[in-house]
């Protein structure tokens, strides 16, 4: 019987090796720390970091159309908050097909229950605003907006599941970069211009990042679980490679931005950069240490697209 540590002397797991009674193989009994364990509390399952998704891609396309002369204050706070709500919904029903583990606790299965009926609601709020908003511009948006709950609905629900297909972080470098800046963008101006997608780009390549982070950061217990996300299917160093070249493809589109007179400062973006050590370390450590890698990299994605956005409105006269 022994015990990790880590450096503060906190106990964060402890494991037993005891012998199969039948096989006579030795069997290591992994125990987390509770507090590790219960991902199903309400604040864990909502996994506040990722909002910032919803909150960059929304407020940028709603942004670049109030910078095109489209003021309308009204329609640009229904587009941010219908994003949260959908960003809110994919968190909360993500747990559900976790129902069908046995071990889970009656608490345990009550939680992600409550979890999903409030994903539920969250969806349908934002389907609600959605309509309101198509009402105004008609069935473009409709079409953007149907890609958008099919998708937050396929992460993991229903039989498409792509996440377990290894095709979440592919799908969402569309459905939450792309996709989400281009609706936002045409609900508040009416219209859409092809500026609007080169801008995207970056933010598409961290929405692939942020949720790379969470497949490395999960790669044992998936593995374990038998979900076959992308890192498991490629490995944990390819996982760790991939994560490098999406930061080295972030820049590289930034600049190419910049040199294309479409981002009109590449300063401010490029400063984001000083909080990248922190997120690349974890890449290397073993998993207990590797917890904080998602919220490292959410950080990282909050401090790039503040800078981004901000690029883009100081460069107004």
């Amino acid at each position: 019987y022994f015990c990790y540590r880590n450096t503060r002397g906190r106990r964060l797991w402890c494991a037993s090796l005891i012998e199969h009674p039948e096989s006579r193989q030795p069997l290591l009994i992994l125990n987390l720390n509770a507090s590790m364990t219960d991902k199903f509390h309400f604040l864990k399952a909502l996994r506040p970091f990722s909002l910032i998704v919803a909150l960059a891609t929304c407020g940028l396309g709603a942004s670049l159309a109030w910078l095109d002369g489209h003021k309308n204050t009204l329609l640009a706070v229904l587009v941010i908050i219908a994003g949260l709500l959908l960003q809110i919904a994919v968190n909360l029903i993500n747990d559900q097909r976790d129902l069908k583990d046995k071990q889970l606790a009656p608490r345990q299965q009550r939680a992600i229950r409550r979890n999903t009926r409030i994903g539920f609601i969250s969806m349908t709020i934002a389907v609600v605003l959605g309509f309101y908003m198509v009402s105004l511009r008609g069935w473009p948006l409709l079409m953007l907006g149907l890609i958008g709950v099919l998708g937050a609905w396929g992460y993991t629900g229903g039989s498409i599941n792509y996440k377990a297909r290894g095709l979440g972080v592919v799908l969402v470098f569309w459905l939450m970069g792309t996709l989400l800046i281009s609706g936002s963008y045409y609900a508040v101006a009416g219209h859409y211009q092809w500026s609007v997608f080169w801008l995207s780009l970056p933010f598409s390549v961290l929405s692939s990042l942020l949720l790379l982070s969470n497949e490395l950061r999960d790669y044992e217990q998936d593995k374990a679980d038998g979900i076959q996300t992308l890192c498991v299917r490629l490995g944990y160093q390819s996982g760790v490679m991939l994560y490098y070249a999406l930061v080295i493809i972030l820049y590289l589109t930034s600049v190419l931005l910049y040199l294309g007179s479409l981002l009109p400062s590449i300063t401010g973006v490029l400063l984001s950069a000083l909080v990248l050590a922190s997120p690349l370390k974890l890449l290397a450590v073993s998993l207990p240490d590797r917890q904080k890698l998602t919220p490292l990299t959410g950080r990282f994605y909050l401090i790039y697209s503040v800078l981004f956005i901000a690029t883009i409105w100081l460069s107004q006269p």
